[in-house]
């Protein structure tokens, strides 16, 4: 049997630096996020020697992560922002605050873990829709490493 997943069964986690899992004190299910995506490649590096004759090759060089999404300009009724909006948009801001994320396929799957700078608040306002930032997060050099997460398995009985 095959499992296919589809986009709104995956969960977007935000938190202060250095958390270790999703149920960690103080991360968040960032309901607010929209369009995530996540690009895991690895650079690629010429190799060519003499013996490849003229033909280019290639080893892997460094591994490039980075995140991007969008967050909705909304408000609560009370005139606040929702709690993961408002860590965003503060890390986003400021210069010294990375934050951990964590992409997992599904709750209690695999994804990216790890601390991020974030970047790139690019604000669109067009017509008709509804104002967002365009945000990138790259890996922060303060924080924790950037690493693949699988949920613990529960203990077989």
């Amino acid at each position: 049997m095959t499992d296919l997943f589809m986009g709104f069964e995956g969960k977007f986690y935000v938190g202060p630096s250095g958390k270790e899992s999703p149920t960690a004190s103080g991360m968040i299910l960032a309901d607010s996020v929209r369009n995530p995506q996540y690009t895991w490649q690895y650079t690629d590096v010429d190799a060519t020697l003499r013996r490849h004759n003229g033909i280019k090759a290639y080893i892997k060089g460094m591994l490039d992560v980075s995140i991007t999404f969008t967050l909705p300009n909304e408000k609560l009724a009370s005139g606040s922002r929702s709690a993961d909006a408002q860590l965003i948009l503060d890390a986003l801001r400021n210069r010294h605050t990375p934050i951990t994320i964590i992409m997992l396929d599904v709750t209690g799957g695999e994804g990216l873990i790890g601390d991020f700078e974030l970047f790139s608040g690019d604000k669109s306002e067009e017509d008709e829709n509804l104002q967002e930032w365009t945000i990138e997060a790259k890996p922060s050099a303060a924080g924790r490493a950037v690493s693949w997460y699988e949920t613990p398995s529960p203990p077989q009985e």
